[in-house]
């Protein structure tokens, strides 16, 4: 090491520990300053003064103790620096010692480039344990060498976001604000009333942009935006579990997070199944006016005059059918209840004459209440929506009847099926859900209306869904995320126009691309690619800025083995600490299961709602938006095969951060991904199974930790590496174990092979053989 370098490390270590001091003093005064809020220290004052001072408490973002002082720093010349961390901190005298990321002097900190240095001289990241710093990188804006290393670092965005990258993955999204990138940050702090729709391709961080810009708005719209105001909607309750702990980590509690099932009918249980073509007709707008036909046409104009019987007597008084006509047609209400409610009014004020209206009494209680609710109820039901939407779809007259003029005959023959025998054992689909919350508008009125809404993977709602998300706005103030490339399903589209017309106000609305994508590494994306192309060619591929250092592996299997093939590989990767995802169409899942079970895998499913930290079996459809360390992709063309079979596969092989391997019976390699001739994809590593070993399952062990060279002096021969321990003990292990023991022994051999000379390699492998065998 030079002299210079060594006064260059030295001068860093001696500035690290300044920036140590500045940190911890920094935290003792966030604590202090949390600690002055505790409930105890107001419980004096008048009563008001209570409920102000708690109010001010309860808006206070609050983070982690172990939360870092701050993640970075900024100078400007002439200035002091300004620290920013996640919350802001003053010290006794009330000067800023940490501003919080949010506030507008730390935009810069996120939007400053080489090119653009918004006043900066310098920007500074730390990397801290706690509130430990480990290590800081530094950008020195104006000078050209450092120039340079940005625009080299543009690959990943910088070292601060690689680390993120590689950080190993669990079963909950976290937060990325110390490594929020400019093109994301400048959507974060977008303009709060705007209707912004967001598209981006895998990796692009538009989730992450979406929870973040709540945040954002949370602190600067504090007095007309309080957290329960703001409503997030995800796609399954497994997606909605897997980001719910970004805002709270970010300090950010109750604003509502919900799943779409849980939002348009929380008590209703979904079991039913439905042919793409019948939700599609379901999910069209046109049924908010088959609805609303379908209703009133529950209405019944009688035909002759109604007898009420008075209470306590086998008299009668009579209202006349034709004024009863008249006054239904005159009802004008702003709900279906409202509606019934009026009606009741209008027939007491009928009969009111022949009670003795005069002699002052309460005209209800002189007639008979049982007599009278069920004229009232034969004129105009009291239904509630599920009931309504059951016996709609259960009816093809009356199906018929509120379809004509909406509905094409075929249309309508498509909704109809028969009844369950009680309304609890419907077979309700997400479909219907949104009929559900259609008929709750128009009969009760009056949902929960929010501030701000975020809506996730939306490209694949249908325009009841996008209309049930609409009613629950104050304004249209919203934030849209998802991508086109991956809209599946029934409502499957190819462009946002539509998305913005359902959910558009008098607000102004955009829609804006992330171009950048982070999290899907560039070799795996080199996979993916030409599957993108075929399935959604009109979309532009985001520009990918990582690359892992892993190419994926095509693993080739019989039909026989296929399920061990893919126990082996989780069992490589989650041995290895890693966050594993094995993406299966659920016609695979009964022999994986089983699989897992043989050999006591534990496990957790996308159907059960959760994700756990070590493996999972998600469908294509539930993987949108999770990512994991791990990915294997069970029998491609089983995906390919499915409804939008080829966004399906794309979804699938993008859920990854570094490792990639795609298991598939021989034969059943699909032609976007090197078959049939089951010709590698150049670059990407192949193994038929029979290469590897007695079982078919076992595979190659190339470009996982290390590379493999195909020739070169250091290249053992397989027969050496495995004289010394002959076939015996290999005989007595089963399909599974064998395949196991291989990819262990592969792994282990290459790491001996390359600490050790080739001309001792045989010797060295004897005495590890006689070292195991206990002969030594």
């Amino acid at each position: 090491m030079s002299a210079e370098a060594t006064v260059r490390d030295l001068s860093k270590i001696a500035e690290k520990d300044q920036e140590q001091a500045y940190f911890d003093a920094a935290k003792e005064h966030r604590e202090a300053a949390a600690a002055s809020w505790a409930p105890s220290n107001f419980s004096g004052g008048t009563a008001a003064e209570r409920r102000a001072m708690q109010l001010e408490a309860n808006r206070r973002t609050i983070v982690a103790p172990d939360e870092p002082a701050a993640f970075g720093r900024i100078d400007a010349d002439g200035e002091d620096p300004l620290y920013i961390g996640k919350v802001r901190i003053l010290n006794e005298q009330k000067d800023l010692l940490v501003t919080n990321w949010q506030s507008k002097a730390a935009e810069p900190y996120s939007q400053a480039t080489a090119q653009e240095p918004l006043g900066l001289s310098r920007k500074r990241t730390y990397d801290c344990l706690g509130n430990e710093i480990r290590d800081f990188e530094d950008l020195v804006f104006g000078d050209i060498a450092a120039a340079v290393v940005e625009l080299e670092s543009a690959k990943y965005g910088g070292d601060a976001l690689l680390q993120a990258m590689q950080r190993r993955r669990s079963g909950a999204m976290v937060d990325i604000v110390r490594t929020i990138q400019a093109a994301q940050d400048k959507l974060v702090r977008a303009a709060k009333d705007q209707l912004l729709v967001v598209q981006g391709g895998p990796g692009t961080g538009k989730t992450a942009v979406a929870l973040h810009r709540v945040s954002w708005l949370l602190f600067n719209f504090q007095d007309e935006l309080p957290p329960e105001d703001v409503l997030v909607v995800g796609p399954n309750p497994t997606f909605t579990r897997y980001i719910r702990r970004v805002l709270p980590d970010l300090g950010d509690e109750n604003v509502q997070q919900q799943a779409l099932q849980q939002l348009l009918a929380a008590d209703i249980r979904v079991g039913g199944r439905e042919s793409d073509n019948v939700a599609s007709v379901k999910g069209s707008s046109r049924m908010s006016d088959v609805l609303a036909t379908g209703l009133q046409q529950r209405v019944r104009i009688p035909n002759a005059d109604i007898k009420i019987r008075r209470r306590g007597s086998g008299s009668t008084v009579t209202a006349n059918a034709g004024e009863l006509a008249e006054i239904i047609r005159s009802i004008s209400s702003a709900t279906f209840a409202d509606g019934r409610l009026a009606l009741r009014q209008q027939i007491l004020r009928l009969v009111g004459p022949q009670l003795g209206a005069a002699r002052g009494t309460v005209l209800e209680s002189a007639l008979d209440p049982v007599s009278l609710d069920a004229e009232v109820e034969k004129i105009w039901p009291q239904i509630t929506p599920p009931q309504f939407i059951r016996e709609l779809l259960g009816s093809s007259e009356r199906l018929q009847r509120a379809g004509e003029g909406f509905l094409s005959a075929v249309e309508i023959s498509l909704l109809h099926r028969p009844s369950a025998p009680r309304i609890a054992d419907e077979p309700w689909t997400m479909a219907d859900l949104a009929l559900i919350d259609e008929a709750t508008e128009i009969m009760r009125g009056e949902p929960t209306l929010y501030g701000h809404i975020v809506v996730d993977e939306a490209q694949d709602l249908s325009e009841m869904q996008l209309m049930a998300i609409r009613r629950r706005s104050k304004t249209g103030s919203m934030t849209v995320v998802g991508d086109i490339a991956q809209s599946t399903g029934p409502y499957s589209r190819n462009s946002w126009d539509d998305v913005q017309v359902l959910l558009g106000s008098s607000l102004p609305s955009a829609v804006v691309e992330l171009e950048h994508g982070y999290r899907v590494p560039k070799e795996v994306f080199d996979v993916a690619l030409p599957v993108l192309k075929s399935a959604a060619p009109a979309v532009t591929p985001p520009t990918i800025l990582r690359e892992a250092g892993q190419q994926p592996r095509f693993i080739r299997t019989t039909q026989t083995d296929f399920a061990d093939a893919i126990v082996a590989a989780v069992f490589e990767h989650s041995g290895r600490g890693r966050f594993v995802g094995v993406v299966a169409c659920e016609e695979r899942w009964p022999e994986l299961r089983t699989a897992f079970e043989a050999k006591d895998l534990q496990w957790s499913q996308s159907s059960d709602g959760g994700l756990s930290s070590a493996i999972n079996l998600v469908t294509p459809e539930d993987s949108k938006g999770l990512e994991f360390d791990a990915v294997i992709v069970a029998d491609p063309q089983a995906i390919l095969d499915m409804p939008h079979g080829g966004r399906m596969l794309y979804i699938a092989l993008t859920r990854t951060t570094t490792y990639l391997d795609v298991v598939y019976p021989a034969g059943r390699l699909p032609v976007l991904l090197g078959g049939p001739d089951e010709a590698p994809v150049p670059g990407m590593p192949e193994r038929d199974a029979a290469e590897l070993g007695e079982h078919p399952s076992v595979r190659s062990e190339e470009n996982v930790e290390q590379s493999n060279p195909s020739s070169g002096p250091d290249q053992a021969d397989p027969d050496v590496l495995r004289a010394p321990f002959g076939r015996i003990e290999l005989d007595k292990l089963g399909p599974f174990e064998l395949g196991l023991a291989e990819s262990n022994a592969t792994h282990l051999a290459e790491k001996i092979r390359q600490s050790v000379q080739p001309a001792i390699l045989p010797a060295v492998l004897e005495k590890i053989a006689i070292i195991l065998s206990g002969n030594d």
